[in-house]
């Protein structure tokens, strides 16, 4: 795989911006004032960047098969006013077309976009069900390369932002440099500093968890890779030698640079790829990871996999006595993504980092399966991994597909688990029975 034409986004998405803008005004003239972009991943975390960053709270991202968040999404009057962009350049990520199966069966169909390849099964879903706009992807961008293609540049549109100057801010992009940076913290990773805490200027601060899955998802493979450390608190990983930092001063803090930075990270992550020797363009753990989680639905019964047998990973407290110097800690947490519980979250984060003196990392499943998922199983191992699953009280049906959000939840904790351990990891896997148990996790 050699997926470059993501160095050509911005050009054919200039060429596109009108068409994108007239479609956003149609859709407002017809009364649809929220978006609610559905998919995982690259597909998605660029929405969340634009979001965050422009202050926008009419678009929203869905990136979660929890039970919990999938009712939010679409509860209440806003519902009827809700355009749904459905994204996925494959056309088959199983999340994404679940979140569409279930959104169908509620909304209209010109409440609804799809981006995908052409000839997907997306595709064939939407021309079937007659949505209002099929928006191809082009075939040689991977989806993690994609902020600058229809994948940013529709929801830019549909939020009002002003993504021309955005895309032609990325003619000032310096690509040497952005290469010799990638190459430096390769070299960095190569001599043993192979933590990279991303800390780009509170007006970009969103911008960490998409470099995050950059980085992680292109990198994380044979055995090597740099490990992105965002958001953490205290910030653990900047005292520690095998720590390296791309603070807000390597960053413009202007919004309207975000292209910029979105493509000189591209050219970067290229760089820092090819000087680790590994293919910057493919996610081969991923797909492992999605084939184990299929094989947790196909083999439910009963209560499915939230009452399967235990898995045989280590308790909390053999995995902190697992730890070993250079090491880093992973939570990885199938729970509402809310702010309420990030914020517990964070704690135990910090708690393990304090008494480990480690970095850390924290994901909600299953979006972090398409974000550091591929490091964590293809690269070093030094990772401490504490997987966190808790009861579904109130599932949800997932239209045509045959099971509940709660056990595709599940299905996907416990194929990832599954993964890790087929690669010898250090995981963890504990099940509470509500998220009030979390404090019985810290150290």
């Amino acid at each position: 795989m050699n997926l470059l034409g993501w160095m050509r986004a911005p050009e054919e998405s200039l060429a596109q911006w009108d068409d994108h803008t007239a479609l956003a005004a149609a859709v407002r003239a017809d009364g649809l004032s929220r978006t609610l972009v559905c998919g995982m991943g690259g597909s998605s975390l660029v929405a969340d960047v634009l979001a965050e960053t422009f202050g926008v709270r009419s678009l929203q991202v869905l990136d979660s098969t929890n039970p919990e968040a999938v009712r939010a999404a679409g509860q209440g009057p806003d519902l009827a006013r809700t355009l749904f962009v459905i994204s996925s350049k494959s056309g088959n990520t199983i999340e994404t077309l679940a979140f569409c199966r279930y959104f169908a069966a509620r909304a209209r169909p010109d409440q609804f976009i799809a981006i995908t390849e052409t000839g997907t099964p997306l595709a064939e879903i939407a021309r079937r069900q007659k949505f209002r706009a099929v928006i191809p992807h082009p075939p040689d961008v991977g989806g993690r390369y994609s902020a600058l293609t229809a994948i940013g540049m529709v929801p830019a549109a549909l939020s009002g932002l002003d993504g021309r100057t955005l895309l032609e801010r990325t003619r000032r992009v310096d690509i040497p440099a952005a290469q010799a940076m990638g190459t430096a913290i390769a070299d960095r990773a190569r001599a043993g500093r192979d933590k990279l805490r991303v800390s780009p200027p509170p007006p970009i601060a969103a911008l960490a968890s998409w470099i995050e899955q950059l980085i992680a998802e292109s990198s994380g493979k044979d055995g090597r890779g740099v490990i992105p450390i965002v958001q953490d608190r205290p910030p653990v990983g900047a005292a520690l030698p095998d720590s390296q930092t791309a603070g807000p001063e390597m960053f413009s803090a202007d919004p309207l640079d975000l292209g910029v930075e979105f493509q000189r990270w591209e050219y970067a992550t290229a760089a820092l790829c090819e000087r680790l020797g590994v293919n910057a363009f493919d996610q081969p753990d991923v797909e492992e990871a999605k084939r184990l989680a299929r094989a947790e639905l196909t083999g439910q019964s009963g209560g499915g996999a939230q009452h399967a047998a235990p898995l045989p990973t280590l308790t909390p407290v053999q995995l902190r006595n697992a730890y070993r110097p250079r090491d880093y800690l992973a939570i990885l947490a199938y729970v509402p993504p809310t702010p309420d519980v990030f914020g517990q979250l964070q704690n135990l984060r910090a708690a393990w980092g304090r008494t480990l003196g480690c970095a850390t990392t924290l994901g909600f499943g299953p979006r972090y399966l398409h974000s550091t998922g591929q490091l964590h199983k293809g690269g070093p191992d030094s990772g401490l991994f504490l997987v966190i699953t808790t009861d579904i009280r109130e599932d949800v049906e997932i239209p045509e597909m045959g099971w509940t959000f709660g056990q595709l939840h599940h299905a996907q904790a416990r194929g990832d688990v599954r993964a890790l351990l087929a690669r010898e990891r250090r995981v963890a896997h504990v099940h509470l029975s509500s998220l009030a148990e979390l404090s019985q996790l810290m150290p």
